[in-house]
């Protein structure tokens, strides 16, 4: 990172500040950014609370007593192999971001997208994943926003990990939501896994996916329930040989009802 953007994260050390820095790509190369778009992870550790290592590694949700409580694992329901989050835990300044991309403000699009192409290109490459999806969403759910934030977020990203991360051009998209999502922000844990079943579906007959490692991008992760209802249509019906999930954020669910 150039100077500035490490003065002020050395001033602060609060990622909303660092994060804006890095708004406007740098024209001064990084030795760890690389070409100045992708922002590494070494460069936001001391700004974020990360999943600590004794995570379950495949919702990376706090274990108890050496044991993950969430339900999707409990009950068998999550497909996944394991789940990343570039930010860590959602609260303080990664909440304050992430609503501010949902709320589609460029300048927190483009941080975000930069930030995931960072992640991207130091760990994806090297787990060699053969195609990297979002998980779909409806036009009906923009409700009057220019852009679908992780979307927005998604395509930002993309031009700089190409080709070496393989993520999909959404021309067409390969998932699709074939019906709405009820709203989930007073669901129960249960409720959320039960209200995605059947909401995702492959949007057309492919091979692309057959014995496929898949990655899966996503904002926020709360149950896990729609990125593993994503991960099932990726195996069940498009043949993948296994899906890992890369999110912004994880969301700690601190109990189950």
């Amino acid at each position: 990172m150039n100077g500035a953007v490490a003065n002020a994260r050395a001033r602060s050390g609060e990622l909303w500040r660092v994060l804006r820095a890095y708004a406007t790509p740098s024209a001064r190369l990084c030795a760890r950014c690389g070409d100045g778009y992708s922002i590494a992870p070494a460069c936001l550790a001391s700004s974020i609370r990360p999943i600590p290592p004794d995570a379950c590694p495949r919702c990376a949700q706090r274990r108890t007593g050496g044991v993950c409580r969430s339900l999707g694992c409990l009950r068998g329901w999550c497909p996944i192999g394991r789940t990343d989050a570039v930010l860590g835990y959602k609260h303080g300044d990664v909440e304050r971001l992430v609503l501010a991309a949902k709320r589609v403000e460029r300048w927190a699009v483009v941080a975000l997208a930069r930030a995931l192409a960072g992640w991207l290109l130091e760990t994806a490459v090297r787990r060699r994943y053969d195609l990297v999806i979002p998980v779909p969403f409806r036009p009906a759910e923009l409700a009057g926003r220019p852009a679908h934030p992780l979307t927005a977020i998604y395509l930002d990203a993309r031009p700089a990990v190409w080709p070496r991360v393989p993520l999909d051009d959404l021309a067409p998209p390969l998932l699709v939501q074939r019906r709405p999502r009820p709203k989930r922000r007073a669901q129960s844990e249960r409720g959320r896994w039960q209200s995605v079943s059947g909401t995702v579906a492959l949007a057309f007959p492919t091979r692309l996916l057959r014995g496929a490692r898949v990655l899966i991008v996503d904002d926020v992760l709360t149950s896990g329930a729609t990125v593993s209802e994503c991960a099932r249509v990726a195996l069940d019906e498009g043949g993948a040989a296994a899906v890992d999930v890369v999110v912004l954020a994880r969301q700690p669910w601190r109990r189950r009802r």
